[in-house]
């Protein structure tokens, strides 16, 4: 039992190659989206033919970019997600230090950190666009979501922390 126990460990290659192949997706189509968005910037700039972009003011154009940045940091979490779960149930993987993950609350604590990043990158992103009604209730939501994921990190930090002492103290 034992045996089959340990090399079912290994039914987790299919999430990492999902994830995996997920943030690559993000990464290309963002990468891609965002040099075209560069070049017909350019192109207006120059004034080589970019006159449907005549219109645009300086706001639409940052969010455009914030976007982009979105789109990278879900793909850097899904990133992280992958090589997270590889080196919990796989092998360890030569990564620099703050990458490097030996168990699920690290994990966690990473998924946390980038996930209020793009929450804040939401709401900035609808700051400059000014696509909502309610900037006050869209930004407290973001702020309760955040300061939920703050208190669970915190919390999860202490409970592991007691529980090292008390493992000491036996």
């Amino acid at each position: 039992m034992s045996r089959f126990l340990t090399s079912t460990r290994y039914f987790v290659i299919v999430p990492i190659l999902g994830l995996a192949l997920a943030a690559s997706f993000f990464f290309i189509f963002g990468g891609v989206g965002l040099v075209r968005l560069l070049i017909e910037l350019l192109r207006y700039a120059l004034n080589l033919g970019g006159e449907e972009m005549a219109g645009l003011e300086s706001g639409i154009i940052i969010f455009e970019v914030v976007e982009f940045v979105h789109t990278f940091l879900v793909g850097t979490v899904l990133y992280i997600t992958a090589i997270g779960l590889y080196q919990l149930f796989i092998q360890e993987i030569k990564f620099p230090k703050w990458l490097q993950i030996d168990n699920t609350e690290e994990l966690e604590t990473n998924l946390i950190g980038v996930t209020v990043v793009v929450l804040a990158v939401n709401f900035m992103g609808a700051v400059f666009i000014g696509d909502h009604q309610d900037f006050l209730g869209f930004g407290a939501g973001i702020g309760l979501v955040i300061a939920s994921l703050a208190l669970f990190g915190g919390l999860r930090a202490w409970a592991t922390k007691l529980g090292k002492e008390s493992a000491q103290h036996e």
